[in-house]
């Protein structure tokens, strides 16, 4: 979709490609590899994107929230979660915003700081944290 909208987002100025991953992106979690897949996909094909598009007047930001409280974070991961605060939607909307109007490229609220954060410098101490998700209580 975003080969057959770059003709014209080209033409105009200032445009804007916003791609909404996760903070999960970058850190894997065992019991969603399915889901978390994309997630990855999508954060690498906006970095090749970002480059790709670089000096043509179209920037490319990645949004990549944490959890955020909505009925399905609350309704099929519940049990998932055990009791994990997520992120008020307004709170990320806010927050999405101040990081484009900062001209941010990567825009990590919450939580997905720490992760990227962490992904970087103990990424075996994280996949160890988030596995615990994925065994019984």
């Amino acid at each position: 979709m975003v080969q057959q909208f770059l003709p014209h987002l080209r033409s105009r100025e200032g445009a804007l490609i916003v791609n909404v991953s996760s903070g999960l992106a970058f850190v894997p979690l065992p019991i969603a590899p399915i889901y978390l897949r994309h997630e990855a996909a999508l954060h690498s094909f906006t970095q090749s994107l970002r480059v790709q598009l670089d000096g043509t007047g179209v920037t490319v930001v990645e949004l990549a929230p944490p959890a955020v409280e909505t009925p399905l974070f609350r309704g099929e991961f519940e049990q998932e979660m055990k009791g994990q605060k997520a992120m008020d939607v307004r709170v990320l909307a806010r927050r999405a915003i101040a990081g484009i109007e900062s001209g941010k490229l990567e825009i990590r609220p919450g939580l997905s700081n720490v992760l990227k954060l962490m992904s970087r410098v103990a990424p075996d101490f994280m996949l160890s944290q988030l596995s615990t998700m994925s065994k019984p209580a």
